[in-house]
């Protein structure tokens, strides 16, 4: 068994490991052998360098907006845990409702991000509120479908052991919408980061989007890759932080397929 779930472990890792692998060795070899110009793609032992040298800006330009990014991150799971609950048990808000979701997600973030700041000034607060208007539509799209496509026989069943409706909705149907609406949170997570980043574009006195809107006229580029890197690394480390805390919640529906 442990022979196998080492297995199961190195083929879930080497993939990825072999494609970062590939992926920095045509980095280092168009830099160093196709002449690329450092001011357009550093090196990535320059990279390395730049990371080292403005550890102490990059690190608290990346707390600044991985902290925007959990806060909205919160704060559209709310919102879409609210909403998906409240569009189910109401039937007529859908058809309401529907057409307002949509349009949240038609304007692009950029087109939000400068009003936001106008409304609510340059502080955390705008940025928050840019991350969950991104982030929420998937995760409520994603349970409210999960909240419907429980099977029916089931919730027959439990009716006829007098099962209460509060008991059908949190013992059955949230059990089950669970993994869809993680799903859901899983595309969000991704998305998270680069929406702070765009409210720090708006207008922010620090942050990833701050140091960056300030390092490309210089074509620092060097700095640009490494904040890159910084963010890249953020995003990894929700998702996979996405990725334990499903495992943790809905386990219990991957154990019962075995």
């Amino acid at each position: 068994m442990n022979t196998r779930n080492a297995q199961s472990r190195l083929h879930r890792v080497l993939p990825p490991a072999i494609a970062v692998v590939i992926v920095l060795a045509v980095w280092w070899g168009a830099t160093t052998w196709l002449g690329v110009p450092k001011y357009l793609v550093p090196a990535p032992q320059d990279v390395i360098v730049a990371l080292g040298r403005y550890w102490g800006t990059l690190w608290s330009a990346t707390l600044v907006t991985g902290s925007e990014t959990v806060l909205g991150l919160l704060v559209g799971v709310l919102a879409a845990g609210v909403i998906s609950v409240t569009v189910f048990a109401v039937k007529p808000l859908r058809s309401a409702l529907e057409p307002l979701l949509i349009g949240t997600q038609t304007v692009p973030v950029m087109v939000f991000a400068p009003i936001l700041t106008i409304a609510l000034g340059y502080g955390i607060a705008s940025k928050v509120v840019i991350v969950a208007l991104l982030c929420f539509f998937p995760v409520t799209v994603s349970l409210l479908s999960g909240l419907q496509s429980v099977d029916p026989r089931l919730i027959d069943t439990m009716r006829t052991l007098w099962a209460s409706p509060s008991a059908l909705f949190w013992r059955v149907r949230m059990p089950f919408a669970l993994p869809q609406g993680f799903a859901g949170l899983r595309i969000s997570v991704t998305f998270a980061p680069v929406a702070a980043v765009f409210g720090e574009y708006a207008g922010s006195s620090n942050g990833l989007g701050y140091h960056l809107i300030q390092a490309i006229p210089r074509l620092r580029t060097d700095f640009v890759f490494a904040e890159v890197v910084l963010l890249t690394a953020m995003t990894a480390a929700l998702y996979l932080l996405t990725l334990l805390a499903e495992r943790l919640v809905c386990g219990w529906q991957r154990d019962s397929l075995r």
